[in-house]
């Protein structure tokens, strides 16, 4: 799939796609908590429960071989004057040795097998423990038998017959698990004409899965209900957000469609008024010259609404395009620009203070001098001063640029500033003058898109600072570049 392709994709289904797959993978992420807590849980559990078994097992067989009564089938069948006569046959006739050994370990292993108790045994252990035998599965297997002649070297029997070791000797060979084993003992003597042995204890508990839920039961818990939480979150921000994309959708096709349609007759509206205003010149009728100067001035206002309008209704963050610039330079242009709009107004005043002479830094340039209007405008517009004075000034810090425009108007109350920027807010002195209360939202959307910041700060003397504070970037004079 080419990267064309991926742009291609509507935004809300990537939106929910890329949303889906963050839940997946926090799911995987929780089973693999729950997962881990239950196995090390079942380990600990497991590991105390053999730890107690394995001691109780030694105090029942102590003194003794694989179970109470064991040692004796052992002295039965490998006493001293049978190991001699074996180490007559090893040294004589190897043939007679191997039938020998192979006879004593096959009657060895009935014998074990015959007299085993192992049942009473760990049904005595568990019960003491609380559990029981219905509930704990096991299996208890001889591993090696040897002999030794002189209390030193031991000949292993297994290799002499064709018994293969371990062999079970009671309970359940499903059990035998070296991660089940609960005790490894293994018996020998330094004394001449003498046998070793080798037998293991496992151990399972049936019911210990239950146990180990039953501990991780909370952790569980808690788990599903923050599943549940976010999963319940994403499903009602999500049509939430839908919903809101869906009124904005429509919030700027009524806006474009009602623009649309005032547009058409405040232009009539205009070039009447222009034709009347050059026909009526002759005549000294001051009221009518009154008249069509009120129309004039209503129908521009009119026409700088619904351009406001038209701005807001159009501004969309997806669609910013930051291009590397001098700031400098087009804050200089876009204020040469409206100065000729106040041309004619002796009373406005617009300043512009820097000592940066280029200053190039990533920025959308159509929404950056739009939104700087807007504030010069407003310092315009809210004040009642008679000389109007608005100032732009351009310096930087160390970590920043910052962008300040003040003016020497009433300044904005503080219990308003928290508002100003909200969509539609006009306050108290700000409804005497018009508008629609859309300019300083307009800015404020700006600054966050841009992913800037912005403060409101009441003068000294008198009138409003709003300093846009820009992080700075790489910066490059233009023979740098």
């Amino acid at each position: 799939m080419t990267k064309n392709s991926f742009s291609n994709i509507p935004r809300d289904i990537a939106l929910r796609l890329l949303a889906t797959l963050c839940f997946f993978i926090l799911l995987l992420l929780q089973y693999k908590l729950i997962s881990s807590s239950y196995h090390i849980e079942s380990r600990e559990i497991a590991q105390k429960e053999k730890n107690v078994i394995k001691h109780l097992y030694g105090e029942a067989i102590i003194n003794d071989k694989l179970y109470p009564g064991g040692q004796n089938v052992f002295d039965n069948s490998l006493n001293k004057e049978r190991l001699m006569d074996l180490e007559h046959l090893y040294k004589t006739n190897r043939l007679m040795f191997n039938d020998s050994i192979r006879l004593i370990t096959k009657h060895i292993l009935e014998e074990l097998t015959a007299a085993s108790n192992m049942d009473s045994v760990m049904s005595a252990i568990l019960k003491s423990i609380h559990l029981d035998l219905e509930k704990y599965g096991y299996a208890i297997t001889l591993d090696e038998i040897s002999i030794s002649f002189d209390g030193k070297n031991y000949i292993d029997l297994t290799i002499w017959n064709d018994v293969l070791l371990p062999i079970c000797i009671d309970g359940n060979e499903r059990y035998i698990s070296p991660n089940e084993v609960v005790s490894n003992i293994s018996v020998s003597s330094y004394m001449p004409y003498s046998y070793g042995v080798k037998f293991t204890l496992y151990g399972l508990n049936l019911s210990q899965n239950f146990a180990v839920f039953k501990k991780i039961f909370p952790l569980f818990l808690l788990t599903a209900i923050c599943t549940f939480i976010i999963l319940t979150t994403y499903t009602l921000t999500f049509r939430r957000w839908q919903k809101q994309k869906k009124l904005n959708e429509v919030t700027q096709d009524f806006l474009s469609s009602i623009t649309h349609e005032f547009k058409t007759p405040i232009s009539s509206i205009s070039v009447s008024v222009k034709n009347l205003i050059r026909e009526t010149k002759s005549y000294n009728n001051t009221h009518v010259t009154q008249s069509i100067a009120v129309i004039e001035r209503q129908s521009k206002r009119i026409d700088q609404l619904v351009d406001q309008a038209i701005g807001i209704s159009m501004f969309d963050p997806s669609n910013v395009r930051k291009e590397h610039r001098n700031l400098v330079e087009d804050i200089e242009n876009s204020l040469h620009d409206l100065r000729l709009k106040y041309i004619h107004h002796s009373h406005v005043d617009i300043k512009f203070e820097t000592d940066i002479k280029d200053f190039f830094i990533s920025y959308d340039f159509f929404y950056l001098t739009t939104a700087i209007n807007n504030l010069i405008e407003n310092g315009i517009k809210h004040n009642n001063s008679t000389d109007k004075e608005v100032t732009i000034r351009l310096r930087e810090t160390k970590a920043n640029v910052l962008l300040e425009i003040s003016d020497n108007g009433e300044g904005i109350p503080r219990e308003e500033q928290q508002h100003v920027f909200h969509k539609f807010y006009q306050g108290r002195k700000g409804k005497e003058k018009g508008g629609l209360g859309l300019g300083l939202y307009y800015v404020d959307q700006m600054i966050k898109t841009h992913q800037w910041k912005q403060e409101i700060h009441l003068r000294d003397t008198r009138g409003t600072e709003i300093r846009i504070i820009i992080p700075k970037t790489i910066r490059k004079t233009k023979d740098e570049r």
